[in-house]
């Protein structure tokens, strides 16, 4: 047997059967043997169009039974899953399902009428498939067939196919910075990275590929909820490391923190995955409005997008118990390192400076500077964070973008992060940001998330997104699009879950200016605001700067202090 995600999951299946429940979703409740043959309908469905070893499926599905047993399906076949970023639309959506050769697509209904204008004239999807979810969507695409209908004709049997630890695995990036990039990895090296094949901290392979199964046959198994989006590797591998070791995974296909509470208490979630601020910040405030039981919950594992510490400290205000895993990678580095905070550590100050997390450095992560030359450890220059170790083989059709990203650093391969940061010691690494969102204004280098930070710690902003303006005298100037709390219904500030339409209250932005000085330099501090209802998040909750960028195009700043007499840069 190969070192193959298919693979391991079989495994899991074999340990566990009939006699232990693998995935959740409303009243849908699966065991290992129930999820399996889910899996096995969809590698039949799609053998029978035409999908084998090699081909594309475009998995275009929010998070559920679904989403879940068609990705197992693919895998099992050898096929290449394409995840699909459910809020594109147009020319977004068409340019994916394009550039990734997606030959059969599986949909939502409630995507039905944007499927139907993207792939119009897209000769290469052969087939489309649409999963009911209740929305009622009439238009799809010519053809499209049903979901249940075509899976209720498949075989529940298990493919017989052997597969390899070289097959493709696929990982999308969220297209931030510009359109999305396909990032390949060998199926063994993501497993070694992301899925438990590997000790985090060390590297060191697990003994075999048995190791996960064997491991959770020991005792009762852990109930996971999984927020994160399955269309990213951020969902997606914490559900494979679950299942591998006989976990229960939980999924919810809308986050609304009244939801996502319910679920806990219900159900008696132990651990919750979610994505930083965006997800953690409504949730502390529908705690502290209804104070639900979460005492079954002992840890909070947070990855793909920031986790400022003044939401951990929060959360961990109302559950000094809890244990928070705090992830740092990326689509191409994998798993770069993890910080573990709890109520102790996180108010003696040791976790943070004054410019960002303190990372461990573990076996893999390194600082190098301009000419890919590495810094000494006791080097206080800021320097480029690079990654060795399991690592993808390169972007999909392009070889230029990969040589730029992969590269040899004293004669061996590194993952080139984009991330900037300086030593701590020999042991640590001070993360201070994405280079491509770097500001720089007369010369002074400003890190875009230092500033998102510290606005989020400010009271009355539940979200904000901070990029460079242009600027007359310093080439640019920090410019930041803030987003409101919402007042609860005493009054007192609250942030509104992810469904809520309440616009934010009116705030006093000269007096978030003044808030800021007290953390930040004065040339960090924001010289322009554009105040919005919603600051826009991409599905795995990482900034959508081109929205942003949109927004600022379109309109003037709200307010300008720049053009204010009694504004001082």
């Amino acid at each position: 047997m190969a070192h193959n995600l298919a693979d391991l999951f079989e495994h899991a299946v074999d340990a566990y059967g009939a006699d232990r429940l693998a995935v959740v979703e409303d009243e849908r409740r699966l065991t290992y043997a129930d999820l399996e043959a889910e899996a096995n309908r969809w590698a039949s469905a799609l053998s029978s169009l035409g999908v084998g070893a090699g081909d594309h499926v475009g998995v275009h599905l929010r998070n559920g039974v679904d989403c879940l047993a068609l990705i197992l399906g693919v895998l099992k076949l050898r096929a290449v899953t394409i995840s699909i970023n459910y809020r594109y639309s147009g020319p977004e959506l068409r340019y994916l399902y394009d550039y990734s050769d997606t030959s059969v697509l599986v949909f939502h209904r409630e995507f039905g009428a944007a499927v139907t204008e993207a792939v119009s004239g897209l000769d290469a999807i052969r087939h489309t498939i649409v999963v009911e979810d209740g929305s009622g969507v009439d238009t799809l695409p010519d053809g499209a067939l049903p979901a249940r209908e075509t899976l209720d004709a498949a075989s529940a049997g298990r493919p017989g196919l052997e597969r390899s630890g070289d097959d493709l695995y696929l990982v999308f990036t969220g297209g931030t910075t510009g359109k999305p990039k396909g990032v390949m990895w060998r199926q063994e090296d993501l497993w070694r990275s992301l899925g438990g094949g590997a000790d985090y901290h060390t590297g060191e392979p697990v003994p075999d590929e048995y190791h996960q199964s064997k491991a959770g046959l020991g005792g009762d198994p852990l109930r996971y909820l999984i927020l994160l989006p399955l269309i990213h590797t951020s969902g997606i591998m914490p559900s494979f490391t679950g299942l591998f070791a006989g976990g229960t995974m939980h999924y919810l296909p809308h986050f609304r923190a009244a939801d996502v509470l319910e679920e806990i208490e219900s159900e008696k979630i132990q651990v919750a995955v979610v994505a930083g601020d965006a997800m953690v910040r409504p949730l502390v405030d529908q705690m502290r409005r209804t104070e639900p039981d979460t005492s079954s919950m002992f840890m909070v594992s947070s990855g793909a997008a920031l986790f400022s510490p003044s939401v951990k400290a929060d959360l961990l205000g109302l559950r000094p118990d809890l244990m928070i895993m705090d992830a740092f990678g990326s689509s191409e580095s994998g798993f770069g390192g993890l910080g573990v905070v709890t109520k102790a550590n996180l108010d003696d100050g040791s976790l943070f400076s004054d410019h960002g997390p303190r990372i461990p450095r573990g076996t893999t992560l390194q600082l190098v500077d301009d000419l890919d030359e590495p810094l000494p450890d006791d080097s206080a220059e800021i320097g480029w964070i690079v990654k060795s170790g399991y690592q993808p083989s390169g972007y999909y059709k392009d070889e230029a973008k990969s040589a730029e990203t992969f590269r040899e650093v004293a004669g061996s391969r590194r993952v080139f992060t984009g991330d900037r940061g300086r030593y701590d010691g020999p042991d640590t690494i001070i993360m201070l940001g994405r280079a491509s969102q770097v500001i720089n204004s007369g010369g002074e280098k400003i890190f875009a998330e230092e500033v998102e930070a510290a606005l989020k710690a400010v009271a009355g902003i539940e979200d904000a997104v901070v990029f460079g303006v242009p600027d007359e005298r310093f080439g640019h100037r920090v410019g930041a699009v803030v987003q409101w709390s919402a007042p609860s219904p005493d009054g007192s500030p609250a942030s509104p879950d992810s469904t809520s339409d309440a616009a934010g209250h009116p705030g006093d932005l000269d007096a978030v200016g003044l808030a800021l000085r007290e953390h930040l330099a004065g040339f960090k501090i924001p010289v322009a605001y554009w105040v919005v209802d919603r600051v826009e998040r991409h599905p795995s909750s990482k900034t959508d700067y081109g929205w942003a960028r949109r927004l600022v195009a379109e309109r003037a700043p709200d307010h300008d202090r720049r053009t204010d007499a009694a504004g001082t840069a």
